[in-house]
């Protein structure tokens, strides 16, 4: 009988082994396949313009964000600005829609589950490294077509779950749960579009958003020379 479970264990352990070098043969398909880790490990600087279309209606906006320091979100609708700014240790926003006009200091849960957006280089490329662990859920189909469901766990604690394409290695759509406002929210965005980029990124340059809202992205720069005093808040 000890015998047997010796050699349960073995096997038992070959087989996690085995689905963890899945998992990150996985990975390393995708890195290649969004232009591979050295043009994404030489990302510091990101200025992304976009829009988002939503039930008619299109609102521009901006996004400046540098590596782990900060990001900054402008927009603008009907004369009315919308502000997000967020850095590793603080917060601030402003919505003119709903009548503010100064920054607000965000909350640490509202804090928790956007600063991984400070980290504009590809959480899957160099995870471990970063703090982050994946796991391999197996495989899903979703839209007639089938994917690879990884899961990564930030090393902020949040979770989120990637369908990377069988066939292509590119990301189809993220499914995550987070907290705003006291509340826990699903959210499911799809990926598509994805064009190469001057320096070989590849990135989607639209995502839609629960079925309802569009953004579409209109250009990306890549590390140009921006002023960091834009991620100042009060």
């Amino acid at each position: 009988m000890k015998k047997v479970l010796i050699i349960a264990g073995i096997l038992l352990v070959s087989f996690t082994s085995a689905f963890s070098q899945t998992a990150d043969e996985v990975i390393a398909k995708y890195i290649d396949a969004i232009g591979g880790k050295a043009k994404w490990s030489s990302l510091n600087i990101l200025l992304i313009e976009c829009q988002i279309e939503v039930h008619g209606i299109t609102i521009p906006f901006t996004m400046n964000a540098v590596q782990n320091k900060g990001a900054r979100t402008d927009a603008e609708f009907q004369g009315m600005k919308i502000i997000e700014i967020v850095t590793p240790t603080a917060g601030w926003s402003m919505n003119g829609l709903q009548g503010q006009s100064a920054l607000q200091p965000m909350s640490e849960e509202d804090l928790k589950s956007k600063v991984d957006g400070i980290e504009i280089q590809d959480q899957l490329v160099d995870y471990a490294a970063k703090g982050h662990t994946v796991e391999m859920l197996g495989k899903d189909e979703a839209d007639g077509n089938e994917y690879y469901k990884i899961k990564i766990v930030t090393k902020q604690g949040n979770e989120k779950v990637h369908f990377i394409d069988t066939k292509t290695y590119l990301i189809y759509k993220t499914e995550a749960t987070i907290k705003a406002n006291g509340q826990e929210v699903k959210q499911e965005v799809k990926l598509l579009d994805y064009q190469t980029l001057e320096n070989g990124m590849k990135m989607a340059f639209k995502q839609e958003m629960g079925g309802m809202m569009m953004m579409v992205t209109k250009k990306i720069t890549v590390n140009p020379t921006i002023d960091e005093s834009l991620f100042k808040g009060n």
